[in-house]
């Protein structure tokens, strides 16, 4: 005897193909996850109190300036590691110009010059932090410069 498969109806057929097209497309663009806060990624943290720091000390030392298309560079940078990560441009800027973020990072800032000898109102501790990270090379060191 002959056996004779009922195949489903075209219908159903090509619901059951487009649903798995979409499936497949959704993953090709990324996991269908909810991406932790910027907050927790670390480099994304440091590289913004950094440019905290390095603003601090150019604000407050007469002989650092700012290196201001190496800052534009690592704003680039860090904008499209974040894009890689899987956030929105409207995700990153809003995460930026969050209020409770910003105070965050002035605390981290805050705590670092005061753990790296900063007094408040006194120019040379400026001074002194920002030559000793331009003599170290670090992210803060590489966005500021000092002509003394």
């Amino acid at each position: 005897m002959k056996s004779t498969t009922v195949s489903p109806p075209l219908k159903l057929q090509i619901l059951v193909l487009g649903l798995s097209l979409a499936l497949m497309i959704s993953t090709l663009g990324g996991p269908l996850r909810a991406l932790p806060s910027l907050a927790d990624d670390q480099h994304i943290t440091k590289s913004l109190m950094s440019a905290g720091v390095g603003d601090a000390i150019r604000k407050n030392c007469p002989s650092i300036s700012a290196r201001i298309f190496v800052v534009l560079r690592k704003v680039n940078e860090l904008e499209r590691y974040a894009k890689k990560l899987g956030y929105s441009e409207a995700e990153i800027k809003g995460f930026i110009s969050s209020k409770p973020e910003r105070k965050r990072i002035q605390e981290l800032v805050r705590d670092y010059m005061l753990e790296n000898g900063v007094v408040e109102g006194k120019k040379e501790t400026y001074c002194s932090l920002g030559r000793t990270e331009i003599a170290k090379g670090s992210l803060i060191g590489q966005l500021i410069w000092s002509w003394r």
